[in-house]
């Protein structure tokens, strides 16, 4: 008896093993008969999925192709050809290959889309008009379309933050290559420097909250004589390098304090009054917040994609110095522009942002919103009604950190549920 139980466990052993060989051939044969891709495999997931890195041959110029191609990354996760597909629209950088929440919940497959000009997905030559939501959009279309081949099955799309936001454009721009669209945390900007945000930041929290933080930017002002000569030693620890001066970095960084608060609560406000007048204990304060590496050599750098777009389409924010003015000593310009170089500032495409927010709220069906309540960005979020089948979710407390996880089971579930609806709809 013993010795038949260990042949079964064996065969079955050799089964499973020989199915999962047959999956793995089946998805590298497949994709070997797609034009313009390159792939390698990559380690198999504990949850099954066969994981692949995959460089997508893309034109510059979605309406010229004469203009010239790139290599875009993108990963696959591939669990079946009978499930569906979530895309997920990265706005910067694909580091590595991870599952996204909507992935995970639904257990499908995933393709995730590295931005172009971001990473290993820049052309040699860069032309920064073609850094814009048109063509990240033709992008995306196209790697839908190919892959369809592969997955017929009903797509989604996914981003988070700035990749959020690529995904409304994607849907904007193509509104039948997905059936359900779910962006976290994703503003909508509809100026070069959306003043929603500044109203948002005189209303966060408590009155008592914003005055701590108030006195805390004035106190670190006060003491700019004392903290430079720590900064110019906090450098030289941690091997950075500021293309602007150290003072106007510093004031930008102070200036940067309350939008970074309600976004990511790097600490509370009743800390800030247990820190001490000094300015070492000052500063460490405001390493903590975890701003002023964003203004190194590496991260303008990582972020100078971002700050185009930014101030060429999709907007972003300035800062309020009404209460500060005085005490600015090196910030003349209140604005992230002026970290952006002259020869990169391109026109603003006025209206343009207004007319995907008229299109979301009149044809933008199957989206899940998905927020935080003290997040900035939540200021300058659609707001569907009844002209569309749409959910928005804001977590009570909420930051930019904010996930579907992060709510009520029952939430949760009222969630999954729509999306599952969503996807059994008939086209």
């Amino acid at each position: 008896m013993k010795r038949n139980l260990l042949l079964l466990f064996a065969l079955l052993f050799f089964y499973v093993e020989n199915l999962n060989a047959q999956e793995k051939f089946s998805i590298v044969s497949k994709l070997e008969q797609l034009d313009g891709i390159e792939f390698e495999m990559l380690e198999k997931g504990k949850d099954g999925r066969e994981n692949i890195k995959i460089f997508f041959t893309q034109p510059i110029d979605h309406t010229n192709p004469t203009a010239g191609f790139f290599k875009q990354k993108l990963y696959l996760s591939h669990l079946s050809e009978k499930k569906p597909m979530v895309i997920v629209t990265e706005g910067y950088q694909a580091r590595r290959n991870y599952i996204s929440e909507p992935a995970k919940l639904l257990e499908t497959n995933q393709i995730i889309v590295e931005h172009r000009f971001f990473g290993e997905s820049a052309p040699d030559s860069l032309d920064w008009t073609k850094l814009n939501t048109f063509q990240a959009a033709s992008d995306d279309h196209r790697i839908v379309e190919l892959f369809k081949k592969i997955y017929p099955e009903k797509w989604l799309s996914t981003g988070i933050s700035k990749g959020g936001q690529t995904t409304i454009y994607f849907r904007y721009y193509y509104p039948n290559d997905v059936a359900v669209s779910i962006p976290y945390v994703a503003p909508l900007n509809i100026e070069k420097e959306d003043a929603r945000i500044n109203l948002f930041l005189r209303t966060a929290g408590t009155p008592e909250c914003r005055a701590q933080l108030l006195d805390f930017q004035r106190k670190l002002l006060a003491k700019e004589d004392q903290i430079l000569p720590l900064i110019k030693a906090y450098k030289k620890e941690k091997k950075l390098e500021f293309p602007q001066s150290d003072g106007l970095v510093f004031e930008f960084a102070v200036l940067e304090l309350p939008f970074t608060f309600w976004q990511w609560a790097p600490f509370t406000c009743e800390s800030l009054s247990k820190v001490e007048n000094k300015a070492d204990s000052l500063f460490k304060k405001l390493q903590d917040a975890g701003i002023l590496d964003m203004y190194s050599v590496e991260s303008q750098s990582y972020y100078l994609p971002f700050l185009v777009q930014a101030y060429q389409e999709i907007g972003y924010y300035n800062f309020d110095v009404d209460s500060l003015k005085s005490q600015l000593k090196s910030v003349s310009n209140p604005s992230n522009i002026v970290f952006l170089p002259d020869s990169l500032q391109l026109p603003f495409l006025d209206h343009l942002m207004e007319k995907v927010h008229h299109w979301l709220a009149n044809n933008g069906n199957n989206f899940l919103y998905i927020y935080g309540e003290q997040d900035p960005w939540i200021s300058t979020s659609p707001n569907p009604d009844a002209r569309v089948n749409a959910l928005k979710m804001v977590l009570i407390g909420g930051s930019h950190a904010t996930r579907l996880k992060d709510f009520s089971n029952e939430e949760q579930k009222i969630a999954v549920d729509l999306i599952r609806k969503w996807l059994d709809e008939k086209d």
